[in-house]
């Protein structure tokens, strides 16, 4: 029987019941550990109220838009499908109340409207940073302490500028004023931290199409430029929750059942993703967390149910170290993809980093950038990330997605990646321009991939996306404001 076939990396959960818990007795502890215990693991059914909590209903099922079929999962609506995103199923224990596991969020407080006009709250955030890039820190501080009394955060109830601002308020806070202890950037490390995260992930998924047409471009393009190939070694610098990779997995496995049905058996095909965590202040590495644990098995068992080899690594990635050889290299016969994000602060391009690319050789390097501008000064750099993360915002609202799904992203997704951006050290040109000083030439997408894209449009019950086709990169946008854009690149 052939195997199912998902309808996005996100959709389908099925609740799985848990097995019973083990009765054997746990040894005794010493009276002192070497180690601090690690966190109680959270339970399937905690797992299942997280992720169930605001769900949105998913969008009626559109009939072919194009004869040829190219991912087949994208025009398939079957919900009776294999999550490889849902937790291994954990011992029972007693469920938390949706409602428990869902952050405070403290009303929004009384402002006078006139207090509040969006322009002059982001004139007075771009000074802030103005005068923050010049050296004044003071300055800065005192006109983001006023801000601070003015809007709340998080900022619920206000329109997606004034939201995207608090945003952007507190990054530049959190620029001038470090908090004590390593790392810049907080990083989620608990179970429920993690459940709601990837709570978040999947409230964006129902809510928007930026995580369908960037896992869709993107796997087209590696479609086109592995070919048959059989052995295939992904080097993914932001794995995340390993979301975008169960698309090509698929494709891989109904690749060879159609060679294998068509002339003789052939042994599967193999695939290899190898997550490259690097080291920056706006990531901190930590090459074993639970995100990673969890990819891993998700992305393990999903590759056992379709039949095929799969391997999963995770290795610490410094660009800018003493040893200037690649932390990963390609096995004999293996044809290699990178992914790398743009945008999101987990990864900057610098030449060094290209330069650990290029060695890889690559027979492609996918790119999906969500928030330019990274090489600009810090306070046009804010007024990119401002207008960006407002966009994203009001396309949220447009498509009706509920209140908590929105907070989920905002707090989950948005905020830390406006924390990372500004951040994360400035490029010294624009990531396009290193690119080529680095010996990458752009790769015209497929007209495979732009007829898959303007399906996903057509698909989407919001109208207000659309997709532009710029050089040899395809772009989503809301109204006139660039929402996500992947391009591709070879040495």
């Amino acid at each position: 029987m052939p195997p199912r076939r998902p309808t996005s990396a996100y959709a389908g959960r099925r609740r799985r019941s848990p097995p019973p818990c083990s009765t054997t007795a746990a040894p005794a502890r010493p009276p002192h550990p070497p180690s601090p215990e690690p966190p109680p693991p959270i339970s399937a059914e905690d797992w299942e109220a997280v992720l169930s909590a605001g769900d949105m209903a998913a969008p009626p099922a559109a009939d072919s838009c194009f004869e040829f079929q190219l991912l087949p999962w994208i025009m398939d609506d079957d919900d009776d499908t294999l999550d490889p995103f849902l937790a291994p199923p954990l011992c029972q224990e007693p469920a938390i109340e949706p409602l428990l596991l869902q952050p405070p969020q403290p009303a929004p407080l009384p402002v006078a409207e006139e207090d509040l006009q969006p322009q002059a709250v982001v004139d007075e955030l771009l000074e802030a940073a103005r005068r923050a890039d010049s050296g004044d820190s003071t300055g800065a501080r005192e006109i983001l302490a006023r801000l601070n009394h003015r809007l709340p955060s998080p900022p619920l109830g206000y329109p997606p500028l004034l939201r995207a601002a608090a945003h952007l308020r507190d990054a530049l806070l959190r620029l001038l004023v470090p908090p004590p202890g390593p790392g810049s950037v907080s990083s989620s490390s608990s179970p429920l931290d993690v459940a709601l995260k990837l709570a978040a992930h999947k409230a964006l998924a129902d809510a928007s199409p930026t995580v369908q047409f960037a896992s869709f471009t993107s796997t087209q393009a590696l479609l086109d430029a592995l070919g048959a190939a059989r052995r295939v070694h992904v080097v993914d610098l932001d794995v995340g929750f390993g979301a975008r990779w169960p698309p090509l997995m698929q494709e891989l496995a109904l690749q060879w059942r159609r060679a294998s049905a068509a002339s003789q058996l052939l042994p599967p095909p193999s695939i290899k993703v190898t997550a490259l965590v690097s080291i920056s202040p706006g990531y901190p590495a930590h090459p074993n967390n639970m995100e990673l644990r969890l990819a891993r098995e998700s992305l393990t068992r999903f590759a056992a149910d379709l039949g095929i080899r799969f391997e999963f690594d995770a290795v610490v990635f410094d660009p800018l170290g003493l040893d200037p050889s690649p932390p990963v290299a390609a096995a004999p016969g293996e044809a290699v993809a990178v992914h790398l994000p743009l945008g999101s602060g987990t990864f900057s391009p610098a030449l060094a980093a290209l330069r650990v690319v290029k060695q890889l050789r690559p027979a492609i390097v996918v790119c999906v950038e969500t928030f330019g501008g990274c090489h600009l000064p810090l306070s046009h750099h804010a007024l990119n990330v401002v207008r960006s993360g407002a966009a994203f915002l009001e396309s949220l609202d447009a498509a009706g997605a509920p209140a908590d799904a929105v907070a989920k992203v905002e707090q989950y997704i948005l905020r830390p990646r406006v924390e990372r951006l500004l951040l994360s050290d400035r490029m010294p040109a624009p990531w396009q321009t290193m690119f080529a000083s680095a010996g990458l030439a752009p790769v015209q997408l497929s007209s495979a991939a732009e007829a898959q894209a303007e399906c996903l449009v057509r698909r989407t019950p919001t109208p207000g996306f659309h997709v532009e086709k710029r050089q040899a990169a395809l772009a989503l946008r809301w109204q006139q404001s660039e929402l996500v854009t992947v391009s591709a690149w070879r040495c």
